[in-house]
C-alpha cells in the first residue's frame, strides 16, 4: 500500500514539475499597458505591508512556455504578514478586475454599516379589517432590501393572517425603491408580492416612505450572509445596491484611497460591482483582501463567512479547483467581464497554507476565451502554491453552503 500512494502522488504532481523544467528557459518581457490605461510603480511608502523578498517563481516566464503573451496578465502572491512574495508578474499595473470590484465594496459595507446590519421593510396597514377578514383601505410596504424576495413575502403573509386580514380589498403602496426577487421595477415588483400575500389589490401605487410607527416590520439576512452571497454568486445587483449606501464608486474609491493607502491614479471605479470599465493593479487589490480580512476578523469573522471556499460553495466556484491540489483550501471571489477591454477573467482571495498560513493573491487575464483562463489560473496558482509551499484544505461542508436562508429572517413588531 505504501509503495501504491507514492506512486499515485508521484502521478499527481508530475504534470508540475515538467511544466516548471520547461519554464526555466524562458526569461523577461517588456510589458504593453492596457490600451486607454497606464500603468506605474507603488512608491515602496505606499504599500501597506513590509517589502518583501524577491519571488522565486518565473510567472512571465509560464506564460510564454503556452505561448500566452504575459502582458495580457498580472499576478500577486504574499504571505499574509507581507514578508514573502510566492509570485508577482505586472502586480503594479492598472488593469480591468471586473467582479473583484465587489472585494473593496465588501470592506467599505463591512467597516461602515457593520457584519450584523439587516435592512428593514416596513408594513403600514391603513384601513379597517371587517368580520370576514378583509382589509378595506392601504396596505404599505416601505424599504429597500436588496434581497427581498418570496420568504420575506411569506413572513408578511403569516404575520397579517395574525391580525385576522384574510382578504384585501384596496390599494397595494410599495416605496419607489422596493424590489422583488432582484427585480427593481415596482409595478413588477409590488405585482410579485401581491401573489405571494394572495391578495388581488384593486390598484397598486408608489409613494414616500410613509411617517410613524409600522405594524411591523421585516429585517432582511444580516450583512455578513448578504456579503456571502454577493460574493460568492457575484451579483451586481446587490453589489450596486450596497455602494449606493457607503458612498458610490467614488465613496468607495476615496476610502480604499484613504484608508487602504492606494494610489489615487491607480483606482478608478465606475461602479461597485465591477461592470464597465474600471482600473486597479493587482497589488491594491492584494491590499484590499488583506484589509478585508482584518475588518472581518475585527468583527469576529473570517473571509470565509463572507467568500465562497472554491469547490465547496454554491457560485461561481463551484467547480473551480475540483481534483488538484487546491481543492478547499481557497476562499476566493471570481472576476468576469466578457467584452470591456477584450474580456477579462479575474480571481483573488486567500490560499491556506501549511508553511505561511494565509497567502493572499490576485490574478487579472485579459482575453476573450474566459474559461481557458480560469483553467490556466487554476493550474497556475497550484503550481506557485507547490513549488514553494503546500496547500492546507479547509473543513469542508458535507453540503454546498445554501446562502440566504428563510431561517434567518427576523420580525419586529
Amino acid at each position: 500500500m505504501t509503495i501504491g500512494a507514492a506512486i499515485v502522488l508521484a502521478l499527481t504532481f508530475a504534470p508540475y514539475a515538467l511544466v516548471s523544467r520547461a519554464r526555466q528557459a524562458v526569461t523577461t518581457y517588456i510589458h504593453v499597458p492596457l490600451g486607454g490605461s497606464s500603468g506605474s510603480t507603488v512608491p515602496a511608502s505606499a504599500v501597506p505591508a513590509p517589502t518583501p523578498a524577491a519571488p522565486a517563481f518565473d510567472v512571465a516566464g509560464w506564460y510564454a512556455a503556452r505561448e500566452d503573451d504575459p502582458a495580457r496578465h498580472a499576478l500577486l502572491a504574499q504571505s499574509a504578514d507581507g514578508r514573502a512574495t510566492l509570485a508577482e508578474h505586472n502586480a503594479d499595473v492598472v488593469y480591468n478586475p471586473a467582479s473583484l470590484v465587489k472585494l473593496t465594496t465588501s470592506l467599505v459595507a463591512l467597516r461602515k454599516l457593520g457584519k450584523d446590519f439587516r435592512f428593514e421593510t416596513r408594513v403600514f396597514i391603513d384601513g379597517e379589517v371587517d368580520k370576514a377578514g378583509a382589509l378595506k383601505g392601504r396596505l404599505l410596504v416601505s424599504g429597500h432590501d436588496p434581497t427581498f424576495g418570496d420568504f420575506h413575502a411569506t413572513l408578511i403573509s403569516k404575520k397579517l393572517a395574525e391580525r385576522g386580514i384574510k382578504k384585501f380589498e384596496g390599494e397595494l403602496v410599495v416605496t419607489p425603491d422596493f424590489v422583488f426577487n432582484f427585480t427593481d421595477k415596482p409595478e413588477e415588483a409590488a405585482e410579485r408580492l401581491a401573489k405571494v400575500l394572495k391578495l388581488t389589490p384593486k390598484t397598486w401605487a408608489l409613494s414616500a416612505p410613509p411617517t410613524g410607527e409600522p405594524a411591523f416590520a421585516v429585517l432582511s439576512y444580516p450583512l455578513r450572509d448578504i456579503l456571502l452571497y454577493m460574493n460568492a454568486h457575484s451579483s451586481n445587483f446587490v453589489a450596486e445596491r450596497l455602494g449606493a449606501m457607503v458612498g458610490g464608486p467614488e465613496g468607495i474609491r476615496q476610502y480604499v484611497v484613504d484608508e487602504v493607502r492606494l494610489p489615487p491614479e491607480q483606482v478608478q471605479l465606475a461602479t461597485a460591482s465591477g461592470l464597465e470599465v474600471n482600473r486597479m493593479t493587482a497589488r491594491g487589490l492584494v491590499s484590499v483582501i488583506r484589509a478585508l480580512d482584518d475588518e472581518a476578523r475585527r468583527q469576529g469573522l473570517e473571509l470565509v463567512d463572507i467568500m465562497a471556499v472554491a469547490s465547496g460553495d454554491y457560485g461561481t466556484l463551484r467547480r473551480r479547483m475540483v481534483g488538484t491540489p487546491l481543492e478547499s483550501a481557497v476562499v476566493a471571489k471570481t472576476g468576469t467581464l466578457v467584452h470591456d477591454d477584450g474580456g477579462m477573467a479575474s480571481l483573488g482571495g486567500v490560499i491556506y497554507t501549511q508553511k505561511y498560513g494565509k497567502v493572499y493573491f490576485v490574478v487579472l487575464n485579459q482575453g476573450s476565451d474566459v474559461a481557458v483562463a480560469r483553467q490556466a489560473t487554476d493550474q497556475l496558482l497550484a503550481e506557485i502554491t507547490l513549488s514553494q509551499d503546500q496547500p492546507v484544505p479547509i473543513p469542508k461542508p458535507e453540503k454546498p453552503r445554501h446562502q440566504l436562508e428563510s431561517a434567518d429572517l427576523e420580525v419586529l413588531e
